[in-house]
């Protein structure tokens, strides 16, 4: 009976001796550490534990038999913990103690909170983008209608001045000045007040070549080689707002390789999605920052709002799919934008 109990339990289950050494893994701790029984019994259990978990674990013990101070004994608390391909995750760990035929056993049970934590996450986000969406209808209101009309009235002097004129050189910097904070502030809106989908079946891979057609002239992609291939079954989309996603991903690519090189756009069929993958010739983005290339505002360009990838993220979602981003062993960066096939229940 208890065997079955411990063999069946969601929870990870795991018993150690005075010093630490593993006696007993459930199958629930083989699924979320990745390792079989066999594997690890007789072993440390810092094995377990990240830093400075690990290191602080077998001092904890000899002090708790050594002065009683139970620290996590009886208690419980939320730690992070080591899977067998090196990556952590949060959980909450509560420890029990019992006597076996004289020796002290240490029991823990493991709950996995990575579900939890990402709803938390999530939910602080959007309480975050509803606080981002009125600043920003403030910003608009307050900012965008004066910009009109100082840029009109710089535009006015301008033309009274004599054309080439170090003066007139100056109000064109300052129309280019203004031109590109109402950018910011029109990405800012975009991205904070996402405008909702108005779906209609779509060929994927005609927006594509629609918005590769207008990004012809722009010198941020002109010197770029752009490869189109691959096949895509209709889609339940908003047109438009998918021009917008691909187009910050081709221009965030053509950045990442200083206007120079090769983006190959990829679409096929997956399951009830059909995926459309960017991969580009660039340098790829470092391991460090790779969790952080959707997190609005962040940027490594020098003039970079830090929305685009972003935007481009919100407006997918918005239409039930998702987009990753991975870098190929052989390098340059693969961007993969997937969205439900028309007619799999996903409306939008």
């Amino acid at each position: 009976m208890l065997g079955a109990i411990f063999d069946s339990a969601v929870d990870g289950i795991i018993v150690i001796d005075a010093n630490g050494r593993l006696e007993a893994f459930n199958p629930a701790a083989e699924r979320l550490f990745g390792y079989r029984e066999s594997e690890v019994i007789g072993r440390n259990v810092s094995m377990l534990m990240p830093s400075p978990y690990r290191d602080e674990h077998d001092g904890y013990i000899g002090r708790y038999l050594e002065t009683g101070e139970a620290r996590i004994i009886g208690v419980g608390r939320e730690v992070h913990a080591l899977r067998r391909d090196g990556t952590t995750f949060p959980v909450h760990l509560a420890v029990g103690e019992m006597t076996v035929d004289g020796e002290r056993k240490f029991t823990g049970i493991v709950h996995d909170l990575s579900a939890r934590v990402r709803m938390e996450e999530q939910l602080r986000e959007q309480a975050a983008l509803v606080r981002l969406g009125e600043m920003a209808a403030v910003i608009a209101h307050e900012i965008k209608n004066p910009l009109a009309g100082i840029r009109g009235a710089v535009q006015v002097i301008g033309s009274r001045l004599a054309s080439g004129s170090r003066e007139a050189s100056v109000t064109d910097e300052i129309v280019a000045r203004i031109d590109a904070l109402n950018a910011l502030i029109r990405d800012l809106l975009l991205f904070a007040r996402p405008p909702q989908p108005r779906p209609a079946l779509v060929e994927v891979l005609s927006v594509v070549a629609t918005t590769i057609d207008l990004l012809r002239d722009d010198p941020t992609v002109a010197g770029v080689d752009i490869e189109l291939e691959g096949t895509s079954p209709p889609v339940l989309a908003d047109p438009e707002l998918l021009k917008i996603v691909f187009q910050n991903l081709l221009i965030n690519s053509a950045e990442a390789m200083h206007g120079r090189g090769r983006i190959r756009i990829v679409a096929g069929t997956t399951g009830a999605g059909c995926e459309v993958r960017f991969l580009d010739s660039g340098p790829g983005i470092p391991a460090e920052i790779r969790d952080k290339v959707f997190a609005p505002f962040f940027t490594t360009k020098a003039r970079g709002t830090g929305l685009g990838l972003a935007t481009a993220r919100r407006l997918i979602e918005a239409h039930r799919g998702f987009i990753r981003i991975d870098v190929p062993p052989g390098g340059g960066t693969a961007i993969t934008v997937h969205l439900p096939l028309a007619g799999a229940g996903t409306a939008v």
